[in-house]
């Protein structure tokens, strides 16, 4: 059973379900960051689908402090380390501030993702509207029994002057840098450290004031209880970094339990997406820019529906390894085209579940599509016209949804030829005679010459590879692959390449016979 339906099987009957998620703005988002909203939506299809109400929740975080150490060498950024991200100048256009900014742009991926939340959230709005105030005096009247759970839960030992809360100092705009000292139950005391943290410098300011209506900030632990709170959440998953022992989930966990006298959502914990290898995260995020590895640049290469699959075909608690470059591509797009073939024998089965899933909405799309490697040998055979060759290959005309799918495939096949493709799967035909077609031995040539009374007359591609196979045999050729290098050695220079019988068929049929002739002769 796909793992959302079995949570979804596994909830309070009857009992409405808030899935929630957010994200941290700091910077261009990653694919690894893609991995929670899908497999957020995916609990909530999955809830749907069993009957149960649910609501999609998807939040920016965007009142957490610049702390990425990557960015204290950056000129336009340093002089904000410390503000909260929305107070920080976007450092181009497309948002009104750095927050805005890399909100907006992860945000709009989603609807080619098909992720609609039901609700979109900034956390700004919800300090400044005032509905994270009552948890905020809360967690400042519980501050003794929040030193409790933190030594207890995570070994952190606060001090006994300690209190929950980050205010914006009124003098530099800051949030990172200040403690706050004491609460009144209306105001609070303050001061901006200079020496608080590694990654920012407070002004040294001292100050009183109201902790509520956006003048302060929870820290995270606090701020994701909270979130629970005001929006009734009952199921949040989080990343791998986040569910360690006495990590972050855990302190937010016994929180929750703690001082709001509530128990926690449901977790569901998600391994890392790696790309080549290593962990991806926002500040990482630019420094692999040339694999595409930002979250938006992926969507755009690939279908939302790719995206989707690359994420779910793994149940959350497997790593995911992504890697554009050689053969990923290739083999993730057969991938799914075997998970289509297991929606149309068995829709409940795992991989049909997650064939399903995949798609951009719950109304599930199926047709025939041509594999990817072979569309992009087609693509590197410029007299073949793809649609013509799909139709030829399924022995009908293509539907209007068929030959969408086929141009969006032709857009990403083009796009991984330039970019990522091994050199074994790039080819051109030769003007000239190639180099290495001087390496063939006797009974290579015999074959081509033998080869040549066929290319003249109404025979196929498909034809012609069977005809290759007939010669081989007659000859005696050592192997298959030894007998097809023949044909890829005269045109292409290389002892590998497309479909053989392809390759002859969408040349001029001239030009094929003087070339087997030539390479016959070298």
């Amino acid at each position: 059973m796909f793992w959302a339906d079995e949570l979804a099987r596994h909830v309070p009957p009857g009992q409405p379900q808030v899935v929630n998620d957010s994200k941290t703005p700091s910077g261009s988002i990653p694919i690894s960051s893609l991995r929670g909203p899908i497999i957020h939506d995916a609990i909530t299809r999955a809830l749907r689908a069993a009957g149960v109400t649910a609501t999609f929740l998807y939040g920016s975080d965007d009142v957490d402090p610049m702390d990425s150490q990557s960015m204290k060498t950056d000129a336009a950024i340093a002089p904000h380390m410390g503000k909260p991200l929305y107070a920080i100048p976007a450092p181009e256009a497309g948002g009104t501030d750095f927050a805005d900014l890399y909100t907006n742009r992860f945000l709009s991926s989603f609807p080619e993702l098909g992720l609609h939340p039901d609700q979109l959230y900034r956390m700004r709005d919800l300090y400044r509207d005032g509905k994270l105030d009552a948890s905020i005096d809360l967690a400042l009247r519980n501050a003794d029994v929040a030193r409790e759970v933190l030594a207890r839960v995570a070994k952190v030992n606060k001090d006994a002057g300690y209190f929950p809360l980050h205010v914006i100092c009124e003098n530099c705009g800051r949030i990172g840098t200040t403690r706050v000292t004491s609460y009144d139950g209306r105001e609070v005391t303050y001061e901006c450290r200079k020496d608080l943290v590694s990654w920012a410098e407070g002004c040294g300011h001292s100050g009183k004031t109201s902790p509520f209506g956006g003048r302060a900030k929870l820290p995270w632990n606090f701020e994701w209880c909270a979130q629970w709170d005001v929006f009734g959440v009952t199921i949040e998953g989080c990343g791998k970094d986040l569910a360690t022992a006495g990590g972050s989930r855990d302190r937010s966990d016994e929180l929750f339990r703690a001082i709001w006298k509530k128990e926690p959502p449901i977790r569901v914990t998600y391994e890392f997406v790696t790309v080549a290898g290593k962990k991806m995260s926002t500040s990482h995020a630019e420094a692999w820019r040339h694999l595409g590895a930002a979250a938006h640049e992926i969507v755009e290469l690939l279908t939302g529906e790719i995206v989707r699959f690359l994420m779910l075909r793994t149940r959350p608690s497997s790593t995911i390894e992504f890697d554009p470059s050689g053969d990923r591509i290739p083999k993730l797009f057969d991938e799914y085209d075997r998970a289509q073939d297991a929606y149309l024998n068995d829709p409940a089965s795992d991989l049909g579940r997650i064939y399903a899933m995949s798609q951009l909405s719950t109304k599930v799309q199926t047709g025939f599509r041509v594999p990817f490697g072979l569309l992009a040998n087609w693509l590197q055979m410029p007299h073949l016209d793809p649609k013509a060759q799909a139709e030829q290959l399924v022995g009908r005309k293509l539907t209007d949804w068929e030959t969408n799918e086929l141009a969006r495939r032709i857009a990403v096949a083009r796009v991984w030829l330039e970019r990522w493709a091994p050199e074994q799967a790039r080819f051109s035909v030769a003007t000239a005679l190639p180099e290495a077609a001087h390496e063939l031995n006797e009974r290579q040539r015999e074959l081509l010459r033998r080869l040549m009374p066929f290319v003249g007359d109404s025979l196929g591609a498909e034809e012609l590879q069977a005809k290759i196979y007939e010669l081989s045999r007659e000859l005696g050729i050592e192997s298959n692959a030894v007998a097809f290098a023949a044909v890829y050695l005269a045109f292409i220079g290389k002892p590998h390449g497309p479909h053989a019988g392809r390759l002859l068929a969408s040349q001029n049929r001239e030009f094929v016979r003087r070339r087997l002739e030539e390479a016959a002769r070298a």
